[in-house]
């Protein structure tokens, strides 16, 4: 699959695949297997919790919800996990701005744009797929090859900029219906 036409339907829906905020663990491990990887989001407390499936990075917190996801983009490719026992796939994922833009606006997708004065060099599109859930795009000028300047390596200047990560969070936190204090350890807060 495209990986443009993937991020603009997690723009949308805030979902890649079965995986989105609210998501539950139990449901994620009955459909997908066990993660690849975790860990403690703290290392003083066990929640909120790191999950890895493929190359996507997702958080859950002590009700066992998916709060918090992360697609890292900086990689030439990225390992997408599958819908249901579906293989995962991969993407290539070099994809500018103008073409995600563009995208967005085929679907008839609404954005803002967030830039910061202290993040110079960074700016990201953010959606609301669903009130409460926000998508982002965080993107970045292309690094140009420093040529082993002692200064290392330094923007492409006049190059569109290209997306390092997408994500989906919460936008505002929410309160645990089930906290892990109720329940016997189940092995995934440990």
């Amino acid at each position: 699959m495209d990986f443009v036409t993937e991020l603009t339907r997690f723009a949308a829906t805030g979902r890649l695949g079965d995986f989105h905020v609210g998501a539950h663990l139990y449901d994620l491990v009955a459909a997908k297997g066990e993660p690849e990887w975790s860990d403690r989001v703290d290392e003083a407390s066990p929640w909120p919790h790191w999950y890895c499936y493929g190359d996507l990075q997702i958080v859950f917190c002590e009700c066992r919800l998916l709060e918090r996801m992360y697609v890292p983009a900086w990689h030439a490719e990225l390992e997408v996990p599958g819908t249901g026992r579906d293989a995962a796939y991969t993407v290539r994922t070099r994809v500018t701005e103008p073409r995600l833009t563009a995208a967005f606006t085929r679907a008839g997708l609404v954005w803002q744009t967030q830039t910061y004065e202290n993040l110079p060099d960074q700016r990201t599109l953010v959606t609301e797929p669903s009130p409460g859930i926000m998508t982002g795009f965080l993107f970045a000028p292309p690094v140009a090859d420093d040529g082993g300047s002692p200064e290392g390596p330094q923007a492409a200047k006049g190059a569109d900029w290209v997306l390092y990560k997408a994500s989906t969070a919460v936008l505002r936190g929410h309160a645990c219906p089930d906290p892990a204090g109720f329940r016997p350890d189940d092995g995934y807060g440990a």
